[in-house]
């Protein structure tokens, strides 16, 4: 069964919200969005000839958690976020898997479900379940209270 996997690391500057430009933002939808539609372009025409297939979409945190100190990738990752749903739903009929993996979590060796071969086993479970079009490494609720306590600026200082 064919698999992508798409999940590059926002570049870049990352910007706040009142900081945020066409250019910031333009850098980050260009890499997150544009190249996963890309990417899948070239692929999914092979998937639906063939009614099967993978496609997992990498997010981050801030695509379902606004946060002031991530603007610029958040809006690109949330534009990624509700493609890969609107993806899921048309697709899912024709025999094509498409799921998100959400980053809530640093990706650091030996760290439980943030260990790099955790995170992959993760992935391999999508691609080998196709039964879920969500999942989330982290806790989603331990950053909302991160952006509220530090009042969005992402640091306990509130720089």
């Amino acid at each position: 069964m064919p698999i992508v996997v798409h999940s590059p690391s926002p570049t870049g500057p990352i910007t706040h919200a009142a900081q945020t430009t066409v250019d910031s933002v333009t850098a980050q939808f260009e890499l997150q969005v544009l190249g996963a539609v890309t990417a899948v372009g070239h692929v999914l025409p092979q998937m639906l000839a063939r009614g099967d297939g993978t496609l997992l979409l990498t997010t981050g945190v801030s695509s379902t958690v606004p946060a002031p100190f991530l603007a610029n990738v958040g809006m690109a990752m949330a534009g990624l976020r509700n493609w890969a749903h609107t993806l899921h739903a048309e697709l899912k009929p024709r025999g094509i898997h498409v799921g998100t993996v959400t980053i809530a979590s640093g990706i650091t060796p030996g760290a439980g479900e943030a260990d790099p071969d955790a995170i992959g086993a993760r992935y391999y479970s999508m691609y080998q379940q196709r039964n879920r079009i969500e999942e989330v490494i982290g806790d989603l609720d331990a950053f909302r209270s991160l952006v509220t306590r530090t009042g969005g600026h992402g640091n306990p200082a509130g720089a």
